[in-house]
């Protein structure tokens, strides 16, 4: 089950289909599915478990030729203003911020992610990322909240020790973290699975 219909989903795919319209004002006949959108951090970790919410949206952009560099896009994605759940007034930011580099992350994330999304005009595809790879991608840092989003993903089966152990395996390969601190935090995050699972 994916939370795509709640107010804060529907906000996300608001910020894209705005970037859909500025596209198709400012290109002409651009092929669809022009640019790939992968969601990671809070608006993911929503997607899949509907747990909670964050004030922008990471996610990492793929386009092609014509609409390079990529900051020509980012600069394009406008914040979306809407109620939440409660009725209260909320903003989503884009975060130009987002670097995949510092995130120990399998490249072949992309293959595991699911379409969830395309914009009206056939422009934009939103892809979310697997639980797995969100799992894993939170093992840079590793503070309280990424925990947390671990266990959760976790607690909610949408993936399993195995899953995470193979994946942690092949994303270290690629990853600029400290080898050490990695290693570190993958026995941390293993071992607090293990924990969840007595």
């Amino acid at each position: 089950m994916l939370y795509t219909q709640t107010a804060f989903s529907q906000a996300i795919f608001l910020m894209f289909e705005n970037l859909d319209s500025w596209l198709k004002e400012n290109y002409q006949n651009l092929p669809h599915h022009a640019v790939k959108v992968y969601l990671f951090g809070g608006c993911a970790m929503h997607l899949h478990t509907g747990t909670r919410t964050s004030n922008d949206v990471d996610a990492q952009l793929q386009s092609i030729s014509i609409l390079q560099p990529i900051h020509t896009i980012e600069k394009a994605i406008q914040s979306v203003d809407f109620d939440d759940e409660s009725g209260l007034p909320r903003s989503l930011d884009w975060d130009g911020g987002f670097n995949l580099s510092i995130a120990p992350i399998d490249p072949d994330y992309e293959e595991r992610a699911i379409l969830i999304h395309t914009t009206k005009s056939n422009l934009v595809d939103l892809y979310l990322v697997s639980a797995v790879d969100i799992a894993v991608s939170k093992l840079g840092r590793l503070e309280s909240v990424d925990r947390t989003d671990i266990k959760t993903l976790y607690q909610q089966g949408l993936f399993t020790e195995e899953e995470f152990i193979q994946a942690t395996t092949e994303a270290t390969k690629y990853c600029a973290v400290a080898p050490d601190k990695l290693e570190f935090n993958v026995e941390l995050a293993i071992n607090f699975l293990r924990e969840e699972s007595r």
